[in-house]
């Protein structure tokens, strides 16, 4: 078995194309985040890992720093390889990992293997769209975002993150490609909510797209808006993939029957674990 670091996102998508046609759902940030990157998008540095075993890809990983490292799906000798191989880059860039998100089991295991002490510090839901019943009788109507609807998006992006409890990059390059991916629920013109969907990932055996982030203002809540405009951008994503999930938080049950409501089904659990400071 070995592990290889790849030279950019186009190689790291052409290498992993089986492994990810064989379960796009459970890999589909990895695809959407090396999109991202192929497509422009920068962060403090990247790093893209396979794993082989005689000849074939049996795992992947990615990381985008300040980000956690990012698990495929994969057996514990490769998430015990990979782990391994990310705390040598992260030595080698002198750069400390922030932590580990993967599937459960996967993540523990590769987390292991960096040598950090960590904590388990989100657990989530992976949820996939089966019979679509959009919402009916909320006052408002959607709208895509716009040009000048960027110093709102930036601000909703970052405090969808602090209250997430997760990082948030909004360098132009971000923003840039988070704005026509945007929709806004809005009332008498004035924005409530929004939700947006990461790049469609192309695979195989279909596209899938997945929506998020989701966030609705404190002083706006409670009235639907959220299902609502999660609902418009199920409606934009039906047009391109074949597939539609999200992410939700196992903690909060509001935004698991939202979902569940709109036809979502719980297919997969993912765990964030945070690295001890250095």
């Amino acid at each position: 078995m070995r592990v290889r670091l790849l030279p950019g996102a186009a190689e790291f998508l052409e290498a992993t194309l089986d492994l990810r046609a064989a379960d796009p759902v459970r890999t589909n940030v990895l695809g959407s985040v090396a999109t991202g990157v192929r497509s422009g998008v920068r962060y403090d540095a990247e790093s893209f890992f396979v794993v082989e075993r005689d000849g074939a890809v049996v795992g992947a990983a990615l990381w985008t720093a300040p980000y956690r490292l990012l698990l495929a799906p994969m057996d514990d000798a490769a998430a015990t390889a990979v782990g391994t191989a990310a705390a040598e880059r992260s030595r080698a860039l002198a750069t400390p990992l922030a932590g580990v998100v993967g599937p459960v089991g996967t993540a523990e295991r590769a987390a292991d293997a960096t040598g950090r002490a960590w904590t388990r510090s989100r657990d989530e839901r992976v949820l996939v769209l089966h019979d679509f019943l959009p919402p009916r009788g909320v006052p408002g109507a959607a709208r895509r975002a716009a040009d000048e609807d960027t110093d709102l998006l930036r601000r909703w992006r970052r405090e969808f993150a602090r209250e997430a409890g997760t990082l948030v990059h909004d360098q132009e390059d971000h923003i840039r490609l988070a704005l026509p991916a945007t929709w806004f629920w809005t009332v008498d013109g004035v924005p409530v909510s929004m939700a947006g969907h990461a790049p469609v990932v192309s695979t195989p055996s279909g596209d899938v797209g997945r929506i998020g982030p989701v966030y609705t203002p404190v002083e706006h809540r409670r009235h639907g808006y959220g299902g609502a405009v999660t609902a418009a951008v199920v409606g934009h994503l039906r047009t391109l993939a074949g597939t539609v999930m999200l992410f939700t938080d196992a903690a909060n049950p509001t935004s698991n029957h939202v979902y569940e409501a709109l036809g979502f089904i719980h297919e997969a659990d993912v765990v964030e674990l945070a690295f001890e400071p250095l």
